[in-house]
């Protein structure tokens, strides 16, 4: 998202998400993250992206400037269009999770995993990725 369109979608709308649902990232250690970013305009340095980051008090919502895929410092990046992102950030959409679920599924909602599986095991995503029905684990745990 470009800066003009990023201070539209308020940091408290975005904060309230993560408050609302805070069981989804219940398993998550301090440090990890999670990236949403706009298709409509990812070229560095004019996008934006919304960062959900672990930490000692739960997730919480910042933006930051996307310097590219080579140099991104998250571990799952969400890119969807920007309906798409203002519908999550919405607080009457029901059940968001759901949306990035279907979405994802529907490949309305590209998803990039960052970092290695092991170290996604490590930061405790396995259960944020399994409320998102996506596989994970594989077929044996």
């Amino acid at each position: 998202m470009q800066i003009e369109q990023v201070t539209q979608l308020a940091l408290a709308g975005w904060q309230t998400l993560l408050d609302r649902n805070a069981d989804i990232f219940r398993g998550m250690l301090p440090g990890a993250r999670i990236g949403f970013l706009s298709k409509d305009d990812f070229e560095p340095p004019s996008a934006m992206m919304i960062v959900w980051e672990a930490g000692a008090e739960g997730m919480r919502a910042s933006y930051e400037p996307f310097p590219g895929f080579e140099k991104v410092k998250i571990d799952l990046l969400f890119i969807a269009d920007d309906a798409a992102i203002q519908r999550l950030h919405d607080p009457d959409t029901p059940t968001p999770f759901s949306e990035i679920k279907s979405k994802v599924r529907r490949r309305d909602i590209l998803l990039y995993v960052v970092r290695p599986r092991d170290e996604l095991l490590d930061c405790g995503y396995e259960d944020f990725i399994d409320s998102l029905g996506l596989s994970f684990m594989g077929a044996c745990r």
